[in-house]
């Protein structure tokens, strides 16, 4: 910026260099560019102040000089004055549309994009970077108009399935209201519902750092087929292993089990459903169930699985409890 500045200055900037100077100004915060105009300006202050005495030396022999001025080269000192006048206007004028420029795109980019899926089907959404974004019911995903401009953030209240668009340049960042989730580019599921106890992020590919907001920050990172777990309750980030199915059902028209234990079967419906299972009898959650289900509605399902383990079950609310028959 500063060899832009002393182009600019010397009027010797090119088009495309203009450009970039223009770029540069409108991505520096004020504080900085306010720091760097200052040294710009205290640059060509190349000699020290003059006494007193030496300064009143130098207009007096100024207005003598003048005085002898002949009339034509007053006239061009007239002229001389005007052209300066001009130029002073210019630069000014230049000055008032940088910073107008600045100030609009500042505006600009303090206003955000909100989409939010429907209550009763999923939503897709392609975010200015190309990156792929799938919002179960009833999320909301947020992200800033100058987005991918100097980094890639949203914002997410719900559930989404990120597929992100590679940028080794600018990470990707979802940001939720208990933890942050930093990548470069990669697939992974977050589960962020603010009403619920937990909030969760389940990679499917690739490299993913997530670090607590909340006080004390911890921070993990995990590979495919892990997911990260942060409880409210107790402020603890946890990491372990899974094969995503349970987190990502949500998005499948249908719901395939193929040799999965009950206690797994069970799981995948909870988050497909939102519901919460509560079985009396664990003796049988690690029986191994193959099935696929097509079914829209949780109660058409259990009156299937009753049928095969001979169980009763009563939902109350978004509860469901599960009875074995003696």
């Amino acid at each position: 910026m500063k060899d832009l500045l002393q182009k600019y200055h010397a009027g010797k900037i090119a088009k495309e260099e203009f450009r970039r100077l223009r770029d540069v100004v409108n991505r520096t915060d004020d504080e900085e560019l306010k720091t760097l105009l200052k040294e710009h300006w205290d640059s060509y202050e190349d000699c020290s102040s003059l006494p007193q005495e030496k300064v009143q030396a130098l207009f007096g022999n100024l207005r003598h000089q003048m005085k002898r001025v002949p009339i034509g080269n007053q006239r061009k000192f007239y002229w001389l004055q005007i052209a300066v006048g001009f130029l002073l206007i210019a630069a000014m004028g230049f000055s008032i549309a940088f910073f107008s420029q600045r100030s609009e795109m500042e505006h600009l980019s303090a206003q955000s994009v909100t989409i939010r899926s429907g209550e009763t089907a999923p939503s897709s959404v392609l975010l200015p970077d190309g990156t792929e974004v799938r919002l179960n019911v009833n999320s909301t995903l947020t992200y800033q108009q100058d987005f991918g401009r100097t980094d890639r953030r949203v914002a997410l209240s719900g559930e989404g399935y990120f597929k992100v668009r590679r940028n080794e340049s600018k990470r990707f960042v979802v940001h939720t209201d208990v933890m942050d989730i930093t990548v470069l580019g990669t697939t992974f599921n977050v589960y962020a519902y603010e009403d619920k106890d937990f909030c969760e992020m389940a990679l499917v590919e690739g490299n993913v750092c997530v670090n607590a907001t909340a006080f004390p920050q911890k921070m993990l990172y995990a590979k495919p087929n892990e997911k990260i777990t942060y409880n409210k309750h107790t402020g603890e980030l946890s990491l372990e292993t899974t094969s995503t199915k349970a987190e990502t059902v949500w998005m499948s028209d249908e719901i395939v089990f193929r040799h999965e234990p009950l206690q797994e079967v069970f799981r995948c419906l909870e988050r497909r459903f939102d519901v919460t299972f509560s079985v009396n009898d664990t003796t049988f959650r690690n029986d191994a169930y193959t099935g696929v289900f097509h079914e829209k509605n949780i109660e058409d399902i259990l009156d299937i699985l009753r049928q095969h383990y001979g169980f009763d079950y009563k939902r109350t609310g978004d509860e469901i409890r599960i009875r074995m028959k003696p």
